[in-house]
């Protein structure tokens, strides 16, 4: 246990049993310090392997003299390279530990910094924690490039030679030495392309542009049946595309929602349920999509507008059936709307709308046919420039720098899901595993398409469980797209399909990750409110079965199939929500749910019978409700 001189020893202040290090008096459960330890220690390991692999390749023979002879004219010519590199880039990391140093004038330490190591020590403390962290961050990111690159040169001649011998043996050499190095290249390129998106969002909400979507949500939906959840659903919406995190959206528009909801008369579990829906579809929203559009065109090879194309029509039925199936529960209850003088003016907040422009210029920029990154870089830059016609909002050097440690604190978990994700790209790359899983998908289907769908579902559920937006989505697409492909399916639906529910995982119990965000500020029980928000989410497990029999939904086909898809989905989310939530203009008994269930699935399901049988169903149901309606009949529980 490390005590401070002059303290006693003091015991677990959180009730655990286990203080190593004294990491307990910083709030860490038990749990908490064992991982922390068990990082520690698979990293030792993995440095350990990592020079085990290394004598082995170097254990090997160069070749004959002419091999080596080219073998030394490549080398020399590297070790220039990576010397002038290393020239270049040491005098910046200089001049960026002192900024660094000096950053704690400018971003000063936390509350928490100064209660726990006083006032006066506080100041000198962080900015030599930040120093020694950015050191070391650098130094490694340095080390990684430089020592991966000279290892690569040694096992170029070695695995020529081998290569005379037979295929295996070449391989062999090869893999041992992309290992060192290879897997870490996955995570940290996955991190270096969805950082820059990260930085973007952080800085939109830093200037104001987070708050303009709020407001715009809560003055266009507030004040109508069901008011804060419809508030809910699009300040989620908006906000939840540029945050790349479910949970990290419950946190930032669910504070004041599920309490707005609470006293409007919704029960908090619905309450938490609909915010961490909400959130969760922010996910699948356009043009961002929690900058996993970007990564979706870059794998693809295919424009990115295309992406936010193809994803726009199932995002928009998403959020209309949420808000449908809040408004038909408000109905239900008698919950009326928000009192304008609790709402934003609508005037107000249009008159501030330009702050919204950076995203304009992300999608202009991508449509010039800018990379992603730069479009993103360009997008940033002017969130600052714009943020200047604000008095009130506009980013000074202080707001700039806070905006940049908050995307280093995001980027934390990213960071480090990205390695973990880079890790099982490479063993899943390397040993072939991709392959073995598409193969027990399609032997357990039998060849049965609907029933590999169903398999690559629920595989998708479990592997996106608790892991941020893009990586889930990379997990997924290697190891759900394949097997995809061997059922005949087309590539981008194949994508949009694990994508979506890797996505859903995150309500999805008993890993939901935005459902426990909701839980802790509702106070209601998180499995309940996974379970309300898997079914405000139902939609979103039929639609993408749809597109993969009918592209349609997914912009892909002729015009007229597009619209008859989209028309009869929207009907049919209406009937959904009816049999959900046993109300259609009066309160229903449970054969017309059922019936309207079935109606909802025959229209949503692609193919001009089914939805002209589901059509049909719902008009009559409808038909009879509103005569009904008219004459006040009270409904009896079989009608």
């Amino acid at each position: 246990m490390s005590v401070r001189p002059g303290r006693r020893p003091t015991p677990n202040p959180i009730g655990g049993s286990v203080n190593i290090l004294g990491l307990a008096r910083h709030g860490l459960n038990d749990f908490e310090q064992i991982a922390i330890i068990l990082v520690v220690v698979t990293a030792f390991l993995s440095l350990a392997y990592a020079w085990w692999l290394r004598g082995k390749v170097l254990s090997k023979d160069k070749g004959t003299a002419k091999m080596q002879e080219v073998w030394n004219a490549i080398r020399i010519g590297a070790d220039s390279y990576l010397n002038r590199q290393l020239r270049t880039i040491l005098p910046l990391i200089g001049v960026l530990t002192v900024l660094m140093f000096l950053s704690v004038y400018v971003v000063p330490p936390s509350h928490e910094a100064e209660a726990e190591f006083g006032a006066e020590s506080a100041q000198i403390i962080v900015a030599i924690g930040r120093t020694i962290a950015f050191i070391m961050g650098a130094s490694f990111s340095l080390m990684v490039g430089q020592l991966g690159m000279r290892m690569a040169i040694q096992a170029n001649v070695r695995a020529a030679s081998a290569a005379r011998r037979g295929f295996n043996e070449a391989l062999s050499i090869a893999y041992y030495a992309g290992t060192i190095t290879g897997m870490l290249t996955d995570g940290l390129g996955l991190f270096g392309g969805t950082i820059i998106f990260i930085i973007f969002g952080t800085f939109l909400e830093m200037s104001g542009s987070g708050a303009v979507l709020m407001d715009l949500g809560k003055a266009l939906t507030g004040r109508y049946r069901g008011g804060p959840a419809k508030i809910a659903v699009l300040t989620s919406a908006f906000f939840g595309t540029i945050s790349g995190s479910a949970a990290a959206n419950v946190y930032a528009t669910g504070s004041f929602t599920i309490p707005m909801m609470k006293k409007a008369g919704y029960d908090p579990a619905f309450a938490g349920a609909v915010e961490a829906s909400a959130s969760t579809g922010g996910q699948i929203m356009p043009p961002v999509m929690g900058a996993a559009a970007f990564l979706m065109a870059d794998i693809l090879g295919i424009p990115y507008l295309q992406v936010c194309k193809a994803a726009l029509i199932p995002a928009v039925l998403y959020f209309f059936s949420l808000l449908i199936m809040v408004d038909f529960e408000a109905a239900r209850k008698g919950l009326r709307g928000v009192g304008p003088e609790e709402l934003p003016s609508l005037k107000a907040t249009l008159k501030r709308s330009y702050l919204l422009l950076p995203i304009g210029v992300l999608l202009a920029a991508m449509i010039w046919g800018y990379t992603p990154f730069r479009a993103a870089f360009l997008a940033t830059v002017s969130t600052v420039v714009i943020s200047f016609f604000s008095r009130k909002e506009r980013m000074g050097i202080r707001t700039i720098l806070k905006a940049l440690v908050v995307s280093g604190q995001r980027t934390v978990l990213i960071a480090t899901a990205c390695g973990v994700a880079g890790i099982i790209i490479g063993v899943v790359t390397l040993t072939g595993i991709g392959l073995n899983i598409s193969s027990v998908i399609i032997s357990a289907s039998g060849g049965i398409r609907i029933i590999g769908l169903v398999l690559i579902m629920i595989s998708s559920i479990i592997m996106g469980m608790g892991t941020p937006t893009t990586v889930a989505y990379v997990i997924v697409a290697t190891l759900g797209v394949p097997a995809l492909g061997k059922l005949g399916f087309d590539v981008l639906p194949s994508h949009f399909f694990v994508f979506y529910f890797g996505v859903l995982s995150m309500v999805t119990p008993p890993v939901a990750v935005a459902a426990y965000a909701a839980a802790e500020i509702s106070g209601e029980n998180m499995m309940k409110i996974g379970l309300r928000a898997t079914k405000l989410c139902f939609v979103a497990f039929i639609i993408p079965f749809a597109f993969m029999y009918e592209p349609g939904l997914l912009m892909l086909g002729s015009w007229p199939t597009i619209a008859m898809e989209f028309s009869t989905a929207t009907i049919g989310i209406v009937g959904l929500a009816a049999s959900f939530h046993a109300w259609l203009w009066v309160p229903i008994g449970w054969l017309f749910r059922v019936l309207f269930f079935a109606a909802a699935l025959l229209l949503i399901t692609p193919g001009f019978q089914t939805n002209f049988m589901g059509l049909g169903l719902f008009l009559i149901l409808v038909a009879w409700l509103y005569y009904k309606k008219g004459r006040k009949a009270n409904f009896s529980p079989l009608e």
